[in-house]
């Protein structure tokens, strides 16, 4: 444990982080962001082999946002200490979507304010049905410094986005599936399983085409159709140069010995 956070790295290519201050509902303080970023790049470091990073809370809620109470203590009558403290979620946050990595976000319980934000960080949200997921920085008189006004109108749409940032209301694990915020809402008995399951299927992949379709997709909202074609033929390029599993891949499949991984049941 360190700051408020747990890594574990017994699944081989998984890292799990979860967020570990449960009697605050995993609430981020300054520490605890620190520990975050540097935990997520430490994936990266000369001799891992870390392909998914998977970002969990204990206790009976994902991430409650920022902690009030630290910044009460730390921030509050301090303009300069506030500004670094948002400075460090945005960048604990952006460095979750630059990863080579791919990040799924695994939310049980509570997930409001910036705990919502960060969820909206990962790349794939699989979450408990019955999680209680919301911005509201409304309803408490607070501004958003996690990203929720540009990253949930590109993961929802527009409407629904303000329907969302402007009420404060909350939604199910449910609901966030059906709008398309979540990729998948299970039973919470099965969530951490679910969630495990998938995190293995994905790390057995290339990790040059895992970090490759991660950066090629994430730029697909910011670009034209034809830049995005002419980005995804580049990229393609790029990783034949770069990684022997293409080539390998497409002998092994033009002599009938590979093909598509079957679905897990």
């Amino acid at each position: 444990m360190s700051d408020g956070l747990r890594i574990d790295d017994s699944t081989p290519r998984v890292r799990v982080l979860t967020l570990d201050r449960p009697q605050r509902l995993n609430a981020l303080d300054g520490p605890t962001l620190i520990a975050l970023r540097a935990a997520v790049e430490g994936c990266s470091a000369p001799g891992h082999d870390i392909r998914v990073i998977v970002i969990r809370g204990e206790g009976r809620a994902f991430c409650s946002g920022t902690d009030l109470k630290w910044i009460a203590e730390h921030a509050l009558h301090d303009p300069a200490a506030h500004l670094q403290n948002q400075d460090r979620m945005q960048a604990a946050y952006q460095g979750l979507e630059s990863a080579r990595q791919v990040v799924i976000a695994c939310v049980n319980g509570i997930a409001v304010a910036g705990g919502l934000e960060l969820a909206l960080s990962c790349d794939i949200v699989v979450a408990d049905e019955d999680a209680m997921m919301g911005d509201e920085h409304i309803r408490k008189n607070l501004f958003p410094s996690g990203g929720s006004t540009q990253r949930l109108p590109r993961r929802i749409g527009l409407p629904r986005a303000l329907y969302y940032l402007l009420s404060g209301r909350r939604m199910s694990g449910r609901e966030a599936e059906r709008i398309g915020l979540a990729a998948l809402a299970v039973p919470g008995a099965e969530l951490q399983a679910t969630v495990m399951q998938l995190a293995q299927e994905i790390a057995e992949a290339d990790p040059h085409a895992l970090a490759s379709l991660k950066y090629t997709a994430r730029r697909a909202p910011e670009l034209p159709l034809h830049d995005g074609l002419a980005l995804e033929r580049w990229m393609q390029f790029r990783y034949r140069l770069e990684s022997p599993a293409l080539a390998d891949g497409v002998t092994q499949f033009a002599a009938g010995k590979a093909g598509p991984r079957e679905e897990k049941s």
